[in-house]
């Protein structure tokens, strides 16, 4: 098959390229700076600028492109960016796009996942035939939030009761391959990670692998979005599909 990927060199999506070509599919890139991949394209979900290059002779998508690091371009990449690709996508004959999208959002009182919904309501209108798949938090992001509540010297701040279910992306990668080469499925079973965590053993595992003698300390935050991860809004224990444990995956980012 020939498979676009859109964010194909971010966290998840230069996985699901190795995984694609391994397989013996072609993975062609879609990203703002495809310098160095091969078979990539340079283009801009917020204005459309390589699009119709991007899809052509396409047969599927898998549409893994965000622009969560960008506030100010956010519904403009995510929601109008998405609408603006599936209109290509459909000019050119595609069969199917795969949304990665988020395990429980609804209702959660975050920007970001209000805009995740809106493109998923955007995929739901059938312009392409679709599936949509929702994973819980990646490893990767784990340590970024990690890093940022760990920027002061000496301390890490944490909200300790939050909960997660730590993924690993090659993982999701792999469950996303299997389900572009099969015909659209609409709305997938989730997809999470081997174990449900509290934020404090997370972070107490993290700077254990990193040797850091950091004191860790709670971090109560009053809003409604902190308590609703506390609460396991972002949990999906029937589905416990991914193996890598978060303490696995540090083993391997932090031998000894």
């Amino acid at each position: 098959m020939n498979v676009l990927v859109t964010g194909g060199t971010g966290a998840l999506g230069r996985h699901l390229v190795m995984q694609l070509r391994s397989a013996g599919h072609r993975a062609r890139i879609l990203s703002r700076n495809p310098r160095g991949h091969v078979d990539a394209v340079q283009g801009d979900l917020t204005t459309g600028a390589g699009l119709v290059k991007a899809v052509a002779g396409i047969d599927a998508i898998i549409h893994a492109a965000s622009a969560a690091s960008q506030p100010t371009k956010l519904r403009i990449t995510d929601v109008v960016g998405t609408r603006r690709l599936l209109a290509m996508a459909r000019e050119e004959g595609v069969k199917h796009l795969v949304y990665i999208s988020i395990v429980g959002m609804e209702g959660i009182a975050y920007p970001y996942y209000k805009t995740k919904l809106a493109a998923e309501a955007v995929v739901k209108e059938n312009i392409v035939p679709w599936s949509i798949l929702r994973a819980t938090q990646f490893h990767t992001l784990m340590e970024t939030f990690l890093g940022g509540l760990s920027a002061l010297p000496f301390v890490a701040t944490v909200p300790f009761k939050w909960q997660f279910q730590p993924v690993d992306p090659r993982e999701v990668a792999a469950r996303l391959v299997e389900v572009v080469t099969h015909k659209a499925a609409g709305m997938l079973p989730d997809f999470g990670g081997p174990e449900v965590r509290d934020f404090k053993s997370v972070a107490e595992s993290w700077l254990k692998a990193r040797k850091s003698n950091k004191r860790l300390i709670n971090l109560p935050l009053p809003f409604k979005f902190s308590r609703q991860v506390a609460e396991g809004h972002l949990l999906c224990p029937d589905h416990k599909d991914g193996k890598i444990t978060f303490e696995q995956y540090l083993e391997v980012k932090y031998p000894e």
